[in-house]
């Protein structure tokens, strides 16, 4: 409950009334009883003022309900993390190129991708992502496209840290083609390391390098030649520049 101020005009009228009239005192006693009580009067409010801005400071810091301070405060925003990347695709042959008679339509290029996913305020992302990379077809194609949808996932280590180190996973479907034409296609996978780093609350930079295997089924080119079917065994390798936006 809130004190009111003391009138200190009443109470030392009172003090110096009982001086005169109970006490055999001398008139400098009564003075003095006056100085006092004025002294105490002022001080008191002041105090009690005080302690209750301060006791109402301190309730407004307590979550609704929790009187006591027992719950925990809120966790963080989760993000959501999108971006581009400029890929590399190195292709080592595999199965989808053991015939000798022929040379391998699908070789090492390179493209650009593009993600969107969720990053919560842990360690894991969750996303998608689609890339397109342009590949070397040994001339049997005008112009090699292979393009791919692969859902990712992250897991990152060092929580808290500006530069932190990634495990990269995926998943997803591959097509192949002349131009914009899917000739052949099939699942991919990925798994791969690398690191991520935020510039200042900035954009995030990242870096990766990693393992595609692409299964891709029989087709025919354009001269007439089948290819596969067959595992193509990929490096893939990604610098990414991506950003974050609280959800």
């Amino acid at each position: 409950m809130r004190l009111r101020p003391v009138n200190t005009m009443v109470t030392g009228a009172i003090l110096f009334f009982v001086a005169l009239r109970v006490s055999a005192v001398s008139a400098r006693f009564a003075i003095a009883c006056v100085i006092v009580a004025a002294t105490v009067g002022g001080a008191f409010p002041s105090i009690a003022h005080a302690q209750t801005v301060d006791a109402r400071a301190t309730t407004a810091d307590l979550p609704v309900g929790d009187p006591a301070g027992t719950v925990p405060p809120p966790a963080r925003l989760a993000y959501l993390q999108y971006g581009v990347a400029f890929t590399a695709e190195l292709a080592t042959g595999g199965a989808f190129c053991e015939d000798p008679q022929l040379d391998c339509i699908l070789g090492s290029g390179g493209g650009i991708a593009g993600r969107a996913g969720w990053r919560g305020s842990g360690d894991w992302y969750f996303g998608g992502a689609y890339e397109l990379s342009k590949q070397d077809p040994t001339k049997l194609y005008r112009l090699a496209i292979l393009q791919q949808l692969r859902f990712e996932a992250r897991r990152y280590w060092l929580h808290g840290k500006e530069t932190q180190p990634v495990l990269a996973l995926g998943i997803g479907l591959a097509g192949y083609g002349n131009e914009w034409g899917i000739s052949t296609g099939g699942p991919v996978g990925f798994i791969g390391v690398g690191v991520e780093s935020q510039v200042q609350n900035g954009p995030v930079l990242g870096f990766t390098i990693g393992y595609r295997p692409l299964f891709l089924v029989r087709f025919a080119d354009e001269t007439g030649h089948t290819h596969g079917p067959g595992i193509a065994h990929m490096f893939g390798i990604e610098l990414a520049l991506e950003a974050r936006d609280p959800l």
